[in-house]
């Protein structure tokens, strides 16, 4: 074949030769390149794109790991802590009755309910509840604080403000709390 083509070559006049050549070179840049060597440089340029993603995702993939597994073992721990508090009583109840027994709150106590519970899964319903009473002691504030986010059913503050008065031996207390009860009792 190649001798067929350096045969039919030879027979072409000068002027046949360059419009050959040129044709030759237009069929090159319109059906070739577009057809096969655009595709091609469009693949390299791709597998550079995702050489590059696969590089980030590599460099990243260990931090994400270890938050994961940080992560994890702090799900672990709030499972274990909730697991072992008894959820199964109103936390109103419980709320009302930390305040009687714990706080010793003096004179009257108001204790609102924020807004509905919200589910949490099937399992809890997170309550939320403003609390309004006064105590005399700085003692019993902290014993009811403490039984509050740490005791027998655990409760999250997310604001407290405290109020005394000058020549009053009541300290005003006002809290934001919130509390979870198990959905079937």
């Amino acid at each position: 074949m190649k001798e067929k083509l350096l045969a039919f070559w030879k027979q072409r006049t000068q002027r046949e030769r360059v419009i050959l050549s040129i044709t030759s070179v237009f069929v090159a840049v319109v059906v070739v390149y577009p057809s096969i060597i655009a595709p091609i440089q469009e693949a390299f340029s791709e597998q550079s794109r995702q050489l590059k993603e696969i590089k980030n995702t590599f460099d990243v993939t260990p931090d994400i790991l270890n938050r994961y597994a940080h992560l994890v073992a702090r799900r672990r721990d709030i499972d274990a802590f909730y697991t072992r508090a008894d959820l199964s009583a109103d936390p109103l109840t419980h709320l009302e009755t930390l305040l009687r027994d714990t706080a010793k709150a003096a004179g009257t106590y108001n204790v609102s309910t924020q807004k509905e519970g919200i589910p949490l899964g099937n399992k809890y319903i997170h309550k939320f509840f403003t609390v309004n009473f006064q105590t005399a002691s700085y003692e019993d504030l902290a014993a009811f604080l403490k039984a509050l986010t740490s005791g027998s059913q655990p409760m999250l503050v997310s604001q407290i403000n405290l109020d005394k008065r000058s020549g009053s031996e009541s300290l005003n207390v006002q809290l934001e709390v919130s509390g979870f009860e198990a959905v079937s009792k």
